[in-house]
């Protein structure tokens, strides 16, 4: 492909007063976490013994204490089954890990627990990491029982083992450092808070990064996520391990408020709150979940002729809530929001659905620190192969799916693929995007063989895709879509994004210009920050291929564009195909039912009919084929 223009400074007018920068543009996200954290600690001392005892009684201090604890907890669950997508129901015996282990260096090892609590998130996250390697082959129901047998196991054994003291328990006391300890519940309260502050952060600048689309990719369709360049079976280990982290610094500090701790103190039934909490607050929402795990701890006390039926309020909480708001809190508070705005906003403009006019696709170019890949210099020459497909062979069980295929696709040139439902077309396609593995055969993209390496990877090496339903994530907004697909250009570490590293604003900066440039391009920006499932199809496949082409890859495959599109629209990206090739030098291999399309806008054409090439040539060959006519429209006259 033609290395795109690099951009130009433009000179600014001499005289010419720059911009005034908005509070949005001063307050980047790193600094709004600084300033936070730095107004928080100053008002930190407001919360200690001196005022406190003015505004609670002691024992409601400890249930405010208690209520922060599973505030952090629910957000640790939250991170894993609003996030990512992977359901926990022993998420109790994490939250006791914690206490365990604070306890055990606190009270048996007299260290302090700003050691201890680091320590005990640590091992949590250990165990939850472990727990977290079934989710690789399990889903759903399945993964849910994995977790609740993994939770009663450790209620009624290891939680009851001679080094948690048996039966016995243990005692978490408050230590700060040798014999000075936090008596004070006030004193205790104001670390709480300022460890939900840091988890508060923490959980943002996972949704901000790269780390937190990830999830959210991951949790709408792993294939997707894959075809994007995010390792899934790295990142659900992530998502299990910061939940494990953050669920043992929650059982700590609830241990060492309650002071104490054995294999009763976190039942099985502590996991179905969790599970009440996060889905009533909002599957995804922070505010929500927070407020929910708040509301949900104090309504025994504040209600106290109510103690003891906090599950069933939560269960019936629960059931209204998938009955009427699957989306929690958060979905209530969400519709209000859009009803407003539908009552302030203008008509909608369905021009571009009408007529069929599909806009320009953004020309990208490669982005800057992206290390080059490895190919010879002649796999940069045109004509040159990026993707050789040699003999390869797909089955499902007794079925052959693909059989024997071959195929090649030269550079700057548009390589059509077409057959009959059912002829194995996507099968090929995913087995050269690595999503299937073949039985036999080799795939070479730019010269390497790449039948081995997995999706993600392949995707770093020059893959784009689109798929036949939309590979987008459909809850996420258009600007996120943006920032998704360019996952594989993002070059910093999931550290970087937890802790919103200087390096990582940097690139999440860059990233949105590149999506704010791309979406102008398309002419999209009153969509930017609009949900993808409220656009029409023809729009969101219209932003599918914009995704696609952000990361300038070497080789697009496009797996039925036109479906679902209007006659004019399969026109007019008929256009845009061939402005793929001409001018801005793609390199496409194309899926396509709209035979008239395929032979308009291709180069070369691969017949596939019940797993096997059965016809392959220019455009005017495959018109003419007698095998090709009769597989399409019946025998061809005499």
């Amino acid at each position: 492909m033609a290395e795109a223009a690099r951009e130009v400074p433009i000179a600014k007018p001499k005289g010419e007063k720059p911009p005034r920068r908005s509070i949005g543009a001063i307050l980047t996200p790193r600094r709004s976490n600084i300033l936070l954290l730095l107004l928080f600690f100053a008002l930190v001392p407001t919360l200690t013994a001196r005022t406190m005892p003015l505004w609670f009684k002691p024992s409601m201090q400890l249930v405010l204490g208690e209520a922060v604890a599973f505030a952090i907890a629910a957000l640790a669950l939250n991170l894993l089954i609003g996030y990512a997508g992977q359901i926990s129901l022993g998420h109790a015996a994490l939250l006791g890990f914690g206490a365990f282990i604070s306890g055990l260096l606190t009270g048996q090892m007299g260290l302090s627990m700003a050691i201890s609590i680091p320590v005990a998130a640590i091992v949590s996250a250990s165990v939850a990491f472990v727990i977290g390697v079934p989710s690789l082959r399990l889903k759903g129901l399945y993964l849910a029982m994995a977790t609740i047998a993994f939770g009663f196991a450790f209620e009624q054994s290891v939680f009851r083992m001679d080094i948690f003291s048996g039966s016995a328990g243990l005692e978490l006391p408050r230590r700060v450092f040798g014999e000075t300890m936090l008596d004070n519940n006030a004193d205790l309260l104001a670390v709480a808070l300022v460890l939900l502050l840091v988890v508060w952060l923490l959980d943002t600048n996972v949704v901000r990064s790269k780390v937190g689309r990830a999830f959210k990719a991951i949790r709408e369709d792993e294939s997707v996520a894959q075809s994007f360049g995010i390792n899934v079976t790295g990142y659900k280990l992530l998502a299990f391990a910061l939940s494990g982290a953050l669920a043992g610094v929650a059982g700590a500090i609830y241990g060492h408020f309650v002071g104490f701790a054995n294999n009763e103190s976190f039942p099985f039934a502590l996991s179905l709150q969790l599970i009440i909490m996060v889905v009533v607050g909002g599957l995804g929402s922070r505010v929500g979940v927070v407020l929910s795990a708040i509301f949900f701890t104090l309504f025994p006390e504040v209600l106290s002729g109510f103690s003891g039926w906090q599950i069933v309020a939560g269960s019936a909480l629960l059931m209204y809530t998938v009955a009427r708001h699957p989306g929690g809190l958060a979905q209530m508070a969400a519709e209000i929001r859009e009803a407003r705005a539908k009552r302030k906003a203008p008509p909608e403009d369905d021009s571009i659905e009408e007529a069929g006019n599909l806009p320009k696709l953004p020309d990208m170019p490669r982005p800057t620190g992206l290390p080059a890949r490895k190919q010879s210099p002649e796999m940069s020459m045109p004509g040159a192969e990026v993707l050789r497909v040699d003999d390869v062979t797909v089955r499902f069980g007794g079925l052959v799916a693909v059989d024997s295929a071959s195929l090649s696709v030269p550079r700057g040139q548009i390589v059509g693929l077409i057959g009959p439902n059912g002829a194995g077309k996507s099968t090929l396609f995913n087995t050269i995007s690595g999503l299937v593995v073949p039985e036999s055969g080799r795939i070479h993209l730019l010269g390497e063989d790449v039948t081995k390496v997995p999706p993600h990877l392949r995707a770093r090496r020059g893959i784009g895709r689109t798929f036949q339903n939309i590979g987008l994530a459909k809850d996420l907004s258009v600007l996120d879509n943006f920032l998704l697909a360019q996952h594989v250009i993002a070059g910093y570490g999931a550290g970087g994004g937890l802790l919103n590293s200087p390096r990582a604003a940097r690139v999440e900066r860059e990233l949105r210009d590149r999506a704010h440039t791309a979406i102008k391009a398309l002419d999209f920006e009153r969509f930017t920050d609009q949900p993808l499932k409220n656009l029409s199809h023809g729009q969101q496949r219209i932003v599918e291929l914009g995704c696609s082409l952000v990361t300038a890859p070497e080789l697009l495959m496009l797996d039925e564009p036109s479906a679902g599109m209007s006659p004019g629209a399969a026109e007019n990206l008929a256009v845009r195909l061939r402005d793929l090739r001409d001018e801005l030098g793609h390199t496409v291999l194309l899926i396509e039912h709209n035979v008239p399309m395929v032979l308009d806008v291709c180069d070369y054409i691969y017949v596939l009919s019940y797993g096997q090439i059965l016809a392959h040539g220019t455009t005017e060959q495959i018109a003419a084929h007698p095998e090709v006519i009769g597989a399409y429209f019946g025998e061809a006259a005499a």
